[in-house]
């Protein structure tokens, strides 16, 4: 007789997706048959981060795993046997009648199992050396960065852009604060697409340009270390240079830079010296420029900081913004 296939739930809420429960499905995956393990997702009221959000950590961090989604009221009604009907019942559906196996992190996985006539298999990630729980975690993620995946910190991440008129020593603050503070900084995309394409640009150019700006902060965002990264630039950089060099700026521009989120900007003033550079194009327009840089961030409320003064001055001022902005 022909042995049936052993299958396996792991159950979570995954919110967020962390080192333990990584260690969990790993374990889960190597318990079971291959292609046997479904991991259900639980979704409720309480949820603080969109349960489309959490499957798509799941579906990239573990592929060819079915990952499933249970709206149920709560994991449970009162006490730990009270499980709300449409998990029990969402979880029938997945758990093969004639048994199966529930791994969960936490104890009320085993009441469950036993609701659904299945196996618990107890999990310990203290194994690994991490047990902090979910709602640990949510409260300061950066105490627990290491324990995040890639995917999950740009979630958490804090980012700080420096914006302001050319030759104002934005990308070398970048760089230093992301030294100083052991992360990264993501480059002013710009340059490289202007050396790239050697040409005058255009409204299309702009949108190119922005898109790239996008891609490299989001990309670098999972590269980023305790907790924060550096952006040279961002889609309002974008916006002003749009409007000033070729006149127009595109709707796209516009609405996707009132989407992306910083914790602080950092303006830097145009109180030293100019230096001439092939990719500066309006030496004589710094005030002009900074006036607009501070109406653009007073209308969109953003909050941020002048730096100004000589360039030690000018590091420090933004070392105690970005100590200050972390602290909160």
């Amino acid at each position: 007789m022909k042995q049936a296939a052993r299958k396996g739930v792991v159950l979570g809420d995954f919110s967020p997706v962390n080192k333990a429960q990584i260690h969990m499905i790993e374990f889960a995956r190597h318990y079971v048959d291959e292609g046997q393990l479904t991991i259900v997702v639980d979704e409720h009221a309480q949820d603080t981060i969109p349960v489309a959000v959490r499957v798509a950590w799941l579906n990239e961090l573990f592929p060819g795993v079915t990952v499933k989604r249970i709206k149920s009221a709560t994991w449970h009604k009162s006490d730990g046997a009270d499980f709300s009907e449409s998990l029990v019942k969402g979880l029938r559906r997945i758990v093969p009648k004639n048994g199966g196996h529930i791994f969960c992190l936490e104890e009320r996985g085993k009441l469950l199992a036993a609701n659904l006539g299945a196996a618990f298999i107890p999990v310990d990630p203290s194994l690994i050396g991490f047990t902090a729980s979910e709602q640990e975690i949510r409260k300061n993620p950066l105490k627990h960065w290491e324990a995040l995946p890639p995917c999950v910190r740009p979630y958490y991440v804090r980012r700080v852009c420096v914006f302001g008129p050319e030759s104002t020593g934005k990308s070398t603050l970048a760089k230093q604060l992301a030294e100083r503070f052991g992360s990264v900084a993501v480059p002013e995309y710009a340059k490289t697409y202007i050396e790239a394409q050697g040409k005058e640009i255009d409204a299309d150019d702009m949108l190119k340009i922005a898109r790239g700006q996008c891609a490299s902060e989001d990309a670098m965002a999972r590269e980023a270390k305790n907790g924060v990264l550096f952006c040279d630039s961002d889609l309002v950089t974008s916006i002003i240079w749009s409007g000033r060099l070729v006149g127009v700026v595109p709707e796209w521009l516009r609405n996707e830079a009132d989407k992306r989120h910083y914790d602080l900007y950092l303006l830097t003033h145009y109180d030293v010296p100019w230096v001439d550079d092939v990719h500066r194009y309006i030496p004589k327009e710094s005030p002009a420029f900074f006036d607009r840089c501070v109406l653009e961030l007073e209308s969109r409320q953003r909050n941020f900081v002048q730096i100004k003064g000589g360039w030690d001055e000018r590091l420090e001022l933004a070392v105690k913004a970005v100590q200050e902005m972390l602290a909160q």
